[in-house]
């Protein structure tokens, strides 16, 4: 999994998270870094801030959707911003932490053995609808 945000708490935070529940996790701070950790590691599923030095989160999306087509992203957006529309990702508004974060990895549709089993729960459990799904939007054209 790849963590792209600049602020360097909460790219922890969700690095150690998303470590925790079982996965690999590569962070970066920036577009650019992005770019280079995609070429060189698979990755199943971005977690990108929409506000990022340098190209913002939704060309970044872009730029990885024509490295990894089937990339499943998440983008987070700040709590006052309005959701962008961008084709194939999901929306989450900022701070995307702790339950928030399980409850939206639940609703992903991540290749089989990704997405972690949530506590107390077996594998048909974890099946189950959750109660609230990020948002998929389509991208806007250029």
């Amino acid at each position: 999994m790849l963590v792209v945000e600049s602020d360097p708490d909460h790219q922890w935070r969700l690095a150690r998270t998303l470590t925790t529940l079982g996965n690999r996790v590569v962070g970066t701070s920036s577009g650019d870094g992005a770019l280079a950790l995609v070429a060189e590691w698979s990755v199943d599923l971005a977690i990108v801030a929409e506000d990022l030095p340098g190209m913002d989160g939704l060309e970044l999306i872009r730029r990885l959707r024509d490295q990894a087509p089937q990339l499943t992203v998440v983008l987070l957006v700040g709590p006052d911003v309005p959701a962008p529309r961008a084709e194939g990702v999901y929306v989450c508004a900022k701070p995307l932490a702790g339950q928030a974060l399980k409850d939206t990895l639940a609703t992903l549709p991540l290749p089989a053995g990704v997405r972690p089993l949530l506590a107390g729960t077996t594998r048909e459990d974890d099946a189950r609808e959750p109660a609230t799904t990020p948002e998929l939007l389509p991208l806007p054209a250029e």
